[in-house]
Formats: C-alpha cells, sequence, structure tokens
C-alpha cells in the first residue's frame, strides 16, 4: 500500500466517524469530506490509481470500503454497487446515505461528479 492509499485510508476513517457516528461539528465533517475528496480523487487519477481504488474495497475498514466504492462506480458500477449494498445496516445513518447516493447516481445526477 502506498502513501497515497494510506492518507485515504485515514481521511476516510476520519470522514466517516464524523458523518455517520459523532454528527456534531458540521464545519469540520465538511472539512474532513473536502480532504477525502481530494486525496480519493488524486488516487485515482494515478497511473495505478484504479487498481489502488480495488485494493481499498479490500479494507477492514467500512468507511474505507465505502469511499473507495463511490469512486469506482463511473469504472465498474455493478462491483461498486454490490461493496456499496455490502454496508447496509452497518449505521443508521450510513444506510441513509447510502439510500440517497444510489438513488442520485441512477438518477444520473452524480455521474460527472464522481467520474
Amino acid at each position: 500500500m502506498n502513501e497515497l492509499q494510506e492518507q485515504c485510508i485515514q481521511a476516510a476513517i476520519d470522514y466517516g466517524i464524523a458523518a455517520y457516528e459523532v454528527i456534531s461539528d458540521s464545519k469540520r465533517t465538511n472539512k474532513l469530506y473536502d480532504l477525502s475528496r481530494k486525496l480519493f480523487v488524486t488516487l485515482k487519477k494515478q497511473p495505478d490509481g484504479i487498481q489502488g481504488l480495488y485494493e481499498l474495497l479490500n479494507h477492514e475498514h467500512p468507511y474505507v470500503k465505502y469511499m473507495a466504492a463511490i469512486y469506482l462506480l463511473a469504472v465498474d458500477e455493478p462491483r461498486a454497487k454490490q461493496e456499496i449494498n455490502y454496508l447496509v445496516g452497518f449505521s443508521r445513518h450510513l444506510d441513509f446515505s447510502i439510500k440517497y447516493l444510489l438513488i442520485e447516481w441512477d438518477n444520473g445526477n452524480l455521474k460527472e461528479y464522481y467520474s
């Protein structure tokens, strides 16, 4: 695992805890989301970035899997959706996020954003 992947892992976990568990400081959560997005987009753009995202799908932490799957939706929608749906039931806040992510994805509203 390279340094950028390690940064993605930490950012996904930090954001996930702030967004789906602690849920108390929206400014902090938004900053963590921005950092996470920046790192995952950077990883995806690397020559071996797609492979790096697939590797993160195998990570033990659900928030890492979730973020990796989101950024793989445009590359491998069936696999990404499978991984996302596997996380349903982890927490009600994550379930809510998953529900609307997939609705908006299927409606075409997020395809450019996550491509």
